[in-house]
């Protein structure tokens, strides 16, 4: 019979100590899945970090491009960041994977705006409203026609966004409230109120706004909108004696 040796004992100590701490060494060193690094980039973009998320984004596109809605938060990481050229990029991805998608439509609307590209931000906004047409496409057109100090496009937008909608909704009626009231005229920013008003009586907005030009709101102050009316809305003239600047430079 073969005795074991003293030493086999500690031996096989030794072996089972190094097998145990590489298991663990390979563990600490096992990647994370891409699920965890998107959830991790959100998160991290809900807390305002938004350099920690562009991290985490920056790592699932190397490791994994083509996900829609990991282009779409890094561009709206650089965005937050200034970075607004590379956020402008990483949204035009995000919109070409997701065409149909409003809100990244709208986030690189808002990173074109951002980053000057007044030029390019006009045909996208153009090519929508031609293409698709709808209420939010051509409130969409007015808020940057508007916030490019193009006034007369803007009433334009939002006129059409009224009559596209039908008289349904809340947001052009205010679009237009804003808008006329921006420029001075009060009767028809009130106009434009007491038909947002009779839409939604209960619209916050609404109720603040109808407040701060001095009226009482109640159902004595709604008005039916102009667009669910027999024979559709009436002309509205210009907004001011004193247009803005066609769409091309933001107001000062």
């Amino acid at each position: 019979m073969v005795r074991n040796s003293p030493l086999s004992g500690s031996f096989r100590l030794v072996v089972t100590v190094a097998l145990i701490g590489s298991a663990l060494l390979l563990s600490g060193c096992k990647t994370r899945s891409l699920t965890a690094v998107r959830e991790s980039g959100d998160w991290w973009f809900k807390q305002g970090d938004y350099s920690a998320a562009k991290a985490e984004y920056l790592e699932y596109t190397e490791r994994s491009p083509g996900n829609a809605h990991v282009h779409h938060m890094l561009g709206n990481s650089y965005v937050k960041l200034g970075e607004t050229g590379m956020g402008r990029e990483q949204l035009y991805v995000a919109h070409t994977l997701r065409v149909e998608d409003d809100q990244v439509f709208a986030d690189l609307c808002e990173a074109l705006y951002q980053d000057k590209k007044y030029d390019d931000l006009n045909r996208l906004l153009r090519t929508r409203t031609i293409d698709r047409g709808r209420m939010k496409d051509w409130a969409l057109l007015a808020t940057y026609a508007d916030k490019l100090n193009d006034r007369d496009e803007a009433q334009r937008g939002w006129l059409t966004a009224a009559q596209v909608d039908g008289g349904q909704s809340v947001e052009p009626q205010l679009g237009l409230a804003k808008l006329y009231a921006k420029v001075g005229d009060r009767d028809r920013a009130r106009r434009r109120l007491a038909m947002a008003y009779a839409i939604d009586p209960k619209n916050a907005e609404v109720l603040a706004l109808i407040r701060e030009i001095g009226e009482i709101p109640g159902p004595t102050f709604a008005i039916t909108p102009e667009e669910l009316t027999p024979g559709g809305p009436a002309a509205e003239s210009r907004p001011s004696e004193n247009p803005g600047e066609p769409m091309g430079e933001p107001s000062r």
